[in-house]
C-alpha cells in the first residue's frame, strides 16, 4: 500500500481535529507533510505544535512546492472554492469541510473539473459515520415500512448573546447563510443519507435575532467566549440565527426541521427522527451511543452502541467494546477513513459512505432554496 502524502490547509479547531484523526488511522499509511494557515507566523506556530514538518503562509505556495496526494480544506467558507479548485486542477484529491462552496455556480464549476480529472473529492459530513447512524440507516431500509414523517433539529447556543461573534457572521467570509449553511447542511445531509431520498421542495422562515452584534477588535476562535474588557465595534448582521423549514421529499414524504445557534443550553444538539408504518427511530448526536426504537404494540427499545449487537456495517465503525463511549472524533475518523479507502481501492464512491462533491453541491442548493423561500414567503423547488 502506497503512503498517502497529505497537506492540511487551515489549522484552527477543525484542521487540528483532522490532523488528530489522521494520526489515529493506523490501518492506512499516511504522511502529513505540510500545513498552511493565514500567515507564515501562525502556520509555523501550528506546525510546531502539531509536529507537521513543513508550513506555508498560503495554499498556493504549498501547491507549488509540495508533492501531495490529498489536501484537507479546513478554511473559512469563502476559501473553499478557490482552494478546492486549485488543487483539483492540479490532480490532487480533495477532502473539504462544509459547506462545499458559497453558491451553486461555484459548485457546478467544481463538479465540471471533477468530471475531467482522475481524482476523488469528498465533503466532511461526519455525522453519517457514527455507528448508530449506520445502524439506523439499515433499519430504515429493512424494518420501518412506509415512511410517514421526518423531523428533527440542530440547536446550538454559542451565538446567543449580542457580543458573541465569529467570522461566520460576515457574509464575505461565511456566505449569505450562517445557521443553515453551517449546521442545517449537516441535518439535511443526514436526513437524505438515512432515507436514500432527496429533499424536493420546501418552505422556510429564517430570523436574525440580533440585527447588530459586537465584533471584537481582536479575532476570536469559533466557539470561544468573547471575554470581558475587550474593544468592540457594532456591526450589522445579515446572516440568519435560526431557520424553521417544512419540506417534502422526492417520494412525497413530508417533514420539518429547525436549526438555531441561539437556543440556550443546546451545545451541539443534532436530533433526527424517522417515523414509519411499523416503528419509529430517533438518534441524538449528544447521546450518540443510543438509538431509540419506538413501537405501537410493544415496549419501546433503546439500542446501545455495542459492536456485538449491531449489524456488520455498523459494527465495523466501532473501535471499542460496548460501554466505551465513542462520538464526534470517531465520526470524523470514520469519515476520513472511508474517503481514503475509496482512493486506495480506486473504488466507485457510490460503494462508500462519504459525502461526494455532488452531495455537497445539493446541500448548497437546499441552502439557497431556504433563503429564497424565507425571502419570498413561498414554497420553493430545490
Amino acid at each position: 500500500m502506497a503512503k498517502l502524502k497529505v497537506g492540511i490547509i487551515g489549522v484552527g479547531f477543525v484542521g487540528e481535529a483532522h490532523i488528530e484523526a489522521l494520526r489515529r488511522l493506523s490501518s492506512i499509511d499516511i504522511e502529513i507533510k505540510a500545513a498552511a494557515a493565514s500567515s507564515l507566523e501562525s502556520s509555523k506556530k501550528a506546525a510546531e505544535k502539531l509536529k507537521v514538518p513543513n508550513y506555508y503562509a498560503d495554499y498556493q505556495k504549498m501547491l507549488a512546492e509540495e508533492d501531495l496526494d490529498i489536501i484537507h480544506n479546513c478554511t473559512p467558507n469563502y476559501l473553499h472554492f478557490p482552494i478546492n479548485k486549485a488543487f483539483m486542477e492540479a490532480g490532487v484529491h480533495v477532502f473539504s469541510e462544509k459547506p462545499l462552496v458559497l453558491n451553486s455556480r461555484e459548485a457546478a464549476e467544481l463538479l465540471a473539473i471533477l468530471e475531467s480529472r482522475d481524482i476523488y473529492a469528498g465533503v466532511n459530513f461526519n455525522y453519517r459515520h457514527y455507528p448508530l447512524v449506520k445502524e439506523m440507516k439499515q433499519k430504515v431500509k429493512n424494518e420501518l415500512g412506509r415512511l410517514f414523517h421526518l423531523r428533527g433539529s440542530y440547536l446550538q447556543d454559542w451565538m446567543l448573546f449580542e457580543d458573541d461573534y465569529s467570522w461566520r457572521v460576515d457574509p464575505k467570509q461565511g456566505g449569505k447563510s450562517r445557521a443553515v449553511a453551517d449546521i442545517g447542511s449537516h441535518f439535511c445531509d443526514l436526513l437524505q443519507y438515512l432515507t436514500d431520498k432527496k429533499i424536493k421542495r420546501l418552505t422556510a422562515k429564517t430570523k436574525i435575532v440580533h440585527p447588530e452584534r459586537q465584533k471584537p477588535a481582536a479575532e476570536i476562535k469559533t466557539f470561544a467566549q468573547a471575554g470581558e474588557d475587550k474593544k468592540y465595534e457594532q456591526v450589522e448582521v445579515k446572516t440568519e440565527d435560526y431557520a424553521s423549514v417544512l419540506f417534502e421529499m422526492e417520494d412525497g414524504t413530508a417533514g420539518n426541521f429547525t436549526v438555531s445557534q441561539v437556543d440556550a443550553g443546546h451545545k451541539n444538539d443534532l436530533f433526527i427522527e424517522i417515523s414509519g408504518s411499523k416503528k419509529s427511530l430517533s438518534w441524538s448526536q449528544e447521546n450518540a451511543n443510543q438509538l431509540f426504537i419506538g413501537h405501537r404494540d410493544q415496549a419501546n427499545q433503546i439500542l446501545s452502541r455495542d459492536p456485538s449487537l449491531l449489524s456488520s456495517e455498523a459494527a465495523e465503525r466501532c473501535y471499542y467494546p460496548g460501554g466505551h463511549i465513542e462520538g464526534w472524533s470517531e465520526g470524523l475518523k470514520n469519515s476520513i477513513k472511508d474517503f481514503y479507502n475509496c482512493i486506495l481501492a480506486a473504488g466507485d464512491p457510490a460503494d462508500y459512505d462519504f459525502a461526494t462533491f455532488a452531495d455537497g453541491a445539493l446541500e448548497v442548493k437546499i441552502t439557497e432554496a431556504i433563503l429564497k423561500s424565507s425571502r419570498e414567503e413561498k414554497w420553493v423547488e430545490v
